[in-house]
């Protein structure tokens, strides 16, 4: 697997609630953020800074989940 760290907005989305889709990585995790009102790019750079909070919670967490589930954690060791 490549190591790519790409961060992208995807789409910005008009419906009754405008939001700003962002992709992230290689497995191209997605993400919707509302968009705020008043200036277009000042509201995707609004969105772009929570997306980049959230994906970076989820990895962290992530990241422990794993460590637990190879101490034999959260429901024992995997068995292939």
């Amino acid at each position: 697997m490549p190591d790519e760290t790409t961060f992208e907005l995807a789409s910005v989305q008009f419906g009754a609630e405008p939001v700003a889709v962002f992709r992230f990585g290689y497995e191209r995790f997605e993400l919707r953020a509302r968009l705020g009102s008043g200036n277009l790019e000042h509201a995707i750079a609004s969105a772009a800074e929570v997306a980049a909070s959230v994906f970076a919670r989820w990895s962290q967490e992530a990241l422990a989940f794993a460590q637990r589930v190879r101490a034999g954690e959260d429901g024992g060791p995997v068995r292939h």
